[in-house]
């Protein structure tokens, strides 16, 4: 992906640097309950402890953290059955690449695809935090993403990294480093699926210099606020829905 343009003033912030910067507020915010993972993990207790342990500490994160992972659950729910599977996770991305004009077999597409299927594997099934790995309901998808924030941040710190790195290069389509408002817009109402008065609303609080587009480190912090913070005034909370 093309670097930031020459001509912009501000500071210019790396990918691993932004990433790094968010990996520390992360290790902050989860350095407890990840010890404890760990020291659990050289047990390693049978199934059904191993889920219980995880569903625990779902039920005792912040709330606030449990109302964005139910927001995206109903995104991810693509057939709105209730649960979110693999296919739903592709149909996601396919979503993603017919927005940005790219084609299912496209690179691009192909690549997103195989990296929304690793990301399952190593957040849902590998920990092996609920009973099905191929179907999550509401409890289950909020429990893995309660656990893979606090028992492995830096994984899924890197896996942030990784789909907003893609989807940022799928959206900027003339490789300058920039996306646009209108883009920008689309990608929240038809991505997302967030109503359009909130998507003018995520825009005005991420273009905070109001020079009409975003950067990639832009738009890392905001998805990661998101993933990761507790405040509801951080950027990436502000933006995706007012939740």
């Amino acid at each position: 992906m093309a670097e930031a343009p020459k001509d912009d003033e501000t500071t210019e912030v790396t990918r691993g640097s932004t990433l790094r910067d968010t990996a520390e507020v992360a290790a902050e915010s989860v350095s407890g309950v990840a010890t404890a993972g760990e020291a659990a993990a050289e047990s390693k207790p049978d199934a059904a402890t191993t889920i219980a342990a995880a569903e625990r500490l779902a039920a005792n994160q912040d709330s606030y953290l449990r109302r964005k992972q139910l927001w995206m659950f109903d995104v991810l729910d693509d057939d709105g059955d209730g649960a979110v599977t693999p296919i739903d996770t592709m149909q996601f991305a396919h979503r993603l690449a017919r927005l940005t004009g790219h084609t299912e077999d496209s690179p691009r597409a192909q690549q997103l695809e195989a990296t929304v299927n690793r990301i399952w594997h190593a957040l849902v099934v590998k920990p092996a935090w609920v009973p099905d790995p191929e179907r999550l309901d509401r409890e289950q998808f909020v429990t893995v993403m309660a656990n893979s924030v606090a028992e492995t941040p830096d994984k899924t710190l890197q896996y942030i990294g990784v789909v907003t790195n893609l989807a940022f290069a799928m959206a900027d389509e003339d490789n300058d480093g920039r996306v646009t408002r209108d883009d920008g817009l689309r990608l929240v109402t038809e991505v997302l699926r967030v109503e359009r008065e909130h998507a003018e609303h995520a825009w005005s609080v991420m273009d905070s210099d109001e020079n009409g587009y975003l950067g990639y480190p832009e738009s890392l912090m905001a998805v990661t606020d998101f993933i990761i913070s507790i405040d509801p005034q951080a950027p990436g909370n502000l933006a995706l829905g007012r939740i």
